[in-house]
């Protein structure tokens, strides 16, 4: 797992170099307290702020891989689908050619808006955070065209992601179940080092490793680094290289060859009883 390290301390490199030209977040006096808050809300800030999450989160994945802690991994990884998406919605109104949308405009107001209207007691304060519907997210993803599928594909794919690591943030009962190994079989509450569940999520890594660095390389073009674009797709070359496996692709294909493994009803109905 040597080159997924090597992969993470490159994408922290990269992350700094974008981060140095964009002012801080500026001490704030909310309520009694001061805290750091930017006072510029724009698309920028937000795509710095969620890669600053994908990078750390990234870092966070690999001690709970080295470990054997799957679940609380894939629990994470549902977070890193998240942001990775985020990303690519924020960045169309600046590389996308699109114009910037009320779906934009009202993200940002709500991801930018305090916890709490009443910061000296949470109790009282009166506010909830609203948030964006996902599906409008992939919407707007989708019709841009930047996906490489027709829109319905392309949120359909979107959408069967996201739901691959929901039930490990949910607890759903499927998904605890793979915690049961042994003989006898028993709950491992310590991680599953060894064991084939810790192998496939190595084999999964890769996924996130490979969108981190397509997503910083989106970053960077967003924030006019062409330093930082160029490192990033020689970097994936060498990624492809030593891993000996490769993120390109027809996409169109791919969703076909997967309708196609699609059962209809009677097959359905048949593995059922």
């Amino acid at each position: 797992m040597s080159i997924y390290q090597e992969t993470n301390d490159f994408l922290v490199e990269c992350f700094h170099e974008l981060e140095a030209p964009i002012p801080p977040p500026i001490p704030t006096q909310l309520g009694s307290h001061v805290a750091l808050r930017y006072n510029i809300h724009c698309l920028e800030i937000a795509i710095i702020q969620k890669l600053a999450r994908y990078v750390s989160g990234l870092n966070a994945s690999l001690l709970l891989l080295e470990a054997g802690y799957t679940q609380e991994l894939g629990a994470l990884f549902r977070t890193l689908d998240e942001f990775h998406e985020d990303i690519g919605f924020l960045a169309l109104p600046i590389v996308g050619d699109i114009d910037i949308t009320d779906t934009h405009i009202k993200y940002l107001e709500h991801f930018f808006q305090e916890e709490f209207d009443n910061p000296d007691n949470a109790i009282f304060s009166t506010q909830k955070r609203e948030t964006i519907p996902r599906k409008k997210i992939r919407a707007i993803i989708a019709s841009s065209g930047k996906s490489g599928l027709n829109p319905h594909d392309s949120q359909e794919l979107s959408r069967t992601i996201s739901q691959a690591y929901s039930g490990y943030v949910h607890g759903a009962s499927c998904h605890i179940c793979e915690m049961v190994g042994g003989d006898p079989l028993k709950y491992h509450l310590s991680g599953m080092p060894g064991t084939y569940r810790q192998s496939e999520f190595v084999y999964n890594y890769w996924d996130y490793a490979y969108r981190g660095l397509i997503t910083t390389a989106l970053a960077a073009k967003v924030l006019g680094d062409g330093d930082v674009v160029d490192k990033a797709y020689k970097y994936i070359d060498h990624f492809e290289s030593v891993t000996g496996d490769t993120g390109g692709g027809d996409a169109e294909k791919l969703m076909k060859r997967i309708k196609r493994k699609k059962p209809n009803k009677s097959e359905t109905i048949k593995s059922s009883v």
